[in-house]
């Protein structure tokens, strides 16, 4: 069964980093991104350095973290 993801906010982002004991520069490093890419996707939505983490890096860590299956799309 497939659940639809959603972009997830700064703190669930943070929840995950902390349930995992990652710290910034542990997941920036799992992910392939600037320790600043993260900084940038915790910041508070609506500050000036707040970007939203993209829908296929959200997927990858939680695919890498084990808390999501990767989708087969190929038998």
């Amino acid at each position: 069964m497939n659940t639809t993801l959603t972009s997830p906010s700064p703190d669930e982002i943070r929840d995950t980093l902390k349930k995992h004991k990652l710290t910034r520069e542990q997941a920036s490093s799992l992910l392939h991104v600037s320790l600043r890419t993260m900084h940038n996707w915790l910041a508070p939505v609506g500050t000036v350095n707040y970007r939203a983490m993209p829908l296929a890096a959200w997927e990858l860590l939680l695919i890498k973290l084990g808390e999501k299956e990767v989708d087969k799309w190929i038998q």
